[in-house]
């Protein structure tokens, strides 16, 4: 019983020169980055496959990142947030890379080669986005001080974001349908502008947590 305690004691000294909330923006710089290599793959007239198959490496590497992660919270015996919201956060951000990995993934499946205005719109308003989380993340590092201001104008323009995604959705779904293109052609864009906009609601998934935990802070 007293080993049990000390351990408990031992942890808890321990746990606390970790930084919870850098791992938020640890996240998402992960994040950026695959947005940012996505954007070099489809940055030229020929998508290139290299830059897709990076893209695979950073979703290991947060991979990597969200289990060190989990095993930090899962150990701790203080937070300094609830333990729910913490990992609402770090798996709402580790989503977010796994869905600009799914893009990547369904264009070598369906053998896609060639970007469109519609992707190229997507992937400019996920980047930007990504931006905004890491500015996001940086922002709750300082939730004791509730820099509210600031941060609530960050979600409004994550959330204004993800609504330039949605009317891209719809006017690339329109094109695809109204333009007498060839079927299969149909079914491969839009699998892929499905998965676009998969990446712009996981990142406004995120923004609405954390907006939630500052309403719960006032």
């Amino acid at each position: 019983m007293a080993i049990s305690w000390i351990k408990k004691i031992t942890g808890i000294v321990v746990k606390s020169d970790i930084d919870y909330f850098e791992m938020f923006v640890r996240g998402s710089e992960i994040s950026l980055k695959a947005a940012l290599a996505m954007k070099t793959a489809f940055a030229d007239e020929q998508i290139n496959e290299h830059e897709l198959i990076k893209i695979r490496d950073i979703e290991h590497e947060g991979d990597h990142h969200i289990h060190q992660c989990l095993q930090i919270v899962n150990d701790a015996f203080i937070t300094p947030i609830d333990q729910s919201d913490l990992l609402d956060i770090l798996k709402g951000i580790e989503d977010v890379t796994d869905y600009i990995d799914d893009v990547a993934a369904h264009c070598y499946m369906l053998d896609i080669r060639s970007s469109d205005m519609f992707i190229d719109k997507f992937i400019e308003i996920i980047v930007v986005t990504c931006h905004k989380q890491v500015e996001l993340m940086k922002q709750l590092k300082n939730i004791k001080k509730l820099p509210y201001e600031q941060m609530k104008a960050l979600i409004n323009e994550i959330n204004s974001l993800e609504e330039d995604a949605d009317l891209v959705y719809q006017m690339g779904m329109r094109h695809l349908f109204t333009n007498g293109l060839d079927p299969v052609e149909i079914v491969r864009r839009k699998e892929i502008y499905i998965r676009l906009e998969d990446v712009l609601d996981g990142l406004e998934r995120v923004a609405n947590v954390v907006y939630s935990l500052m309403v719960a802070k006032l």
